[in-house]
């Protein structure tokens, strides 16, 4: 039995607005807003250089941004403020399908909001609104013809941030915007600026070309259903440096010209036990660029653009492909890590290996790079052979590699603070190490209570060394800037924090200065 009751008026709440721009800030709302602008350009034939203008003014607290992408004309005037609505066509390669993506953007940043636009030399209109509007039930809003601004102009006026904004996340958003639009800034030298500084492109393609094991770029359409396919180009290969600090390595993913995901080390993508391995130093050659194009339905986005939609169909069509290229890079990468600087650095030029797919299947040949074979020689065993004779007639110089041996274990071992602990080793590791110097190799006889007083003072240790012996000119502010961190961690009453990159940098210093002092040996 099925009997009508009523009709109900399934009209939104206008609070949906406010409901819809959680996962929404700064840099997520800017690009939403740069991505209309180029989606209009594009929509209006790119008659001319696109230029979008940003003005964050952080004691105004408010937020200014100009385009000439072509203007809004009257009749598309409420797509600004209707959610849902949007004039991108099923089949436009576009950036800003999501109706509401530029209506949240200035809703999640402002309270109150101007939006004036001029379609080529048309009329200027004007909608403005707020949270007072916003509350009110009542979807009407009032347009206004205004003083003409320059013809295919749009103006959008944020004030009543609701969020403050301030000057130290400049050069973070500039670097954000440079690598999110490099393909349009490539293209169009001057496109965009913020505060009156011209942002550049950062693009990610700095390979090397180890022999039998280049880069190499697939390429092909992917077919998603009957009636749809997707472009597809995918740079693999390794990198110019590695990455101890964990960040620049792994997925970069560009959806029609717009990066989406950058350095994405996701469980979907292989970064896992098994296949491309956990995240780790020694993968961080390993760098994969997907580059699709096609009708915006089918780009594997979430609804902000910020991040890779892991359920999408387009993505799910490639998964399978993009595992086995991660894989087979990180593979690479870890199976070389030994000595990166004699097999992978040095090859700076070369060729990209092309491999075009037709038709992308279970069957396709991906023709991934040979796995080098690795040879098992555990850390400790090599720096002690390397070091065994030495170590024969300068027994005091045992102590001083062991201590090395004993900082690679600490890496390896599952606890927060290794790099604290590990910089504790080195810095006194170095300390007892110029005492032996002097002591041992210096040929100067020193009594008991000169060494002791020299020793009391680390800065008369220092002068005592360099009587001796040179290191290269940058070492001894190195020296000094690493014992003051120790200095910390010992008397400050909050410790400070090791980064990896620190005890990375100071390892290779201390190792080097061993070397000099000693002659001894660290390489594997």
């Amino acid at each position: 039995m099925k009997n009508q009751l009523s009709e109900i008026d399934a009209t939104p709440s206008k609070r949906i607005y406010l409901s819809i721009i959680s996962d929404y800030h700064l840099t997520t709302a800017l690009c939403e807003l740069i991505d209309n602008a180029i989606d209009s350009w594009i929509y209006n034939g790119r008659k001319s250089s696109l230029n979008i203008n940003i003005t964050l003014d952080y004691q105004q607290q408010t937020i200014y941004v100009v385009d000439n992408s072509g203007g809004i004309p009257e009749k598309d005037i409420k797509l600004i403020i209707s959610p849902g609505e949007s004039r991108n066509e099923d089949s436009s390669n576009s950036i800003g399908l999501f109706g509401v993506g530029s209506k949240r953007a200035v809703v999640a940043l402002s309270q109150h909001i101007k939006i004036s636009s001029r379609h080529k030399s048309n009329k200027t209109l004007l909608i403005e609104f707020d949270d007072n509007w916003i509350s009110d039930p009542n979807w009407n809003i009032l347009l206004y013809e205004i003083d003409d601004i320059c013809p295919n102009t749009t103006i959008i006026e944020l004030d009543k941030l609701r969020d403050v904004i301030v000057s130290e996340d400049e050069n973070r958003l500039i670097s954000h915007l440079g690598a999110t639009y490099a393909s349009f800034i490539e293209d169009q030298k001057d496109i965009l600026t913020l505060n009156g500084k011209l942002i550049n492109k950062i693009d990610f393609e700095s390979w090397s070309y180890p022999p039998s094991f280049e880069p190499k770029k697939y390429n092909g359409a992917l077919k998603i259903n009957d009636d749809n396919s997707v472009d597809f180009d995918i740079i693999a290969g390794l990198t110019q440096q590695g990455d101890p600090s964990g960040g620049e390595y792994g997925i970069y993913m560009y959806c029609n010209d717009r990066l989406i995901a950058r350095a994405y080390k996701g469980y979907e993508l292989g970064f896992r036990a098994g296949m491309a391995g956990q995240p780790h130093p020694s993968i961080s050659l390993t760098r994969v660029i997907i580059k699709l194009k096609g009708k915006a339905q089918l780009m594997p986005w979430n609804s902000s653009k910020s991040e890779i939609n892991i359920k999408h169909p387009t993505f799910k069509a490639l998964q399978e492909y993009l595992l086995k290229i991660v894989t087979n890079y990180a593979r690479a990468s870890k199976n070389m890590s030994d000595d990166w600087n004699i097999k992978v650095f040095p090859y700076k030029k070369g060729i990209i290996r092309e491999v075009p797919i037709e038709n992308l299947n279970s069957n396709t040949n991906l023709y991934l790079v040979p796995i080098p074979r690795k040879i098992s020689h555990k850390y400790i065993d090599i720096i002690k052979s390397n070091n065994k004779q030495l170590s024969n007639s300068k027994p005091w110089v045992k102590g001083t590699y062991e201590a090395i041996i004993a900082i690679d274990e600490i890496s390896k071992l599952k606890i927060e603070q290794s790099n604290r602990i590990s910089l504790l080793i080195l810095d006194s590791t170095l300390e007892i190490a110029f005492k032996d110097y002097l002591v041992n190799e210096s040929n100067v006889t020193y009594s008991a209570s000169r060494l002791e007083a020299i020793m009391k003072n680390r800065t008369d240790v220092h002068n005592e060394i360099q009587k001796y012996i040179q290191f290269k000119k940058d070492t001894w502010p190195k020296v000094i800037y690493f014992y003051n961190l120790r200095c910390e961690l010992v008397h400050k009453r909050i410790a400070a924090t090791i980064s990896n990159e620190d005890l990375k940098i100071y390892r290779d210093l201390v190792e080097y200065m061993f070397k000099k002092m000693f002659n001894l040996n660290f390489n594997i």
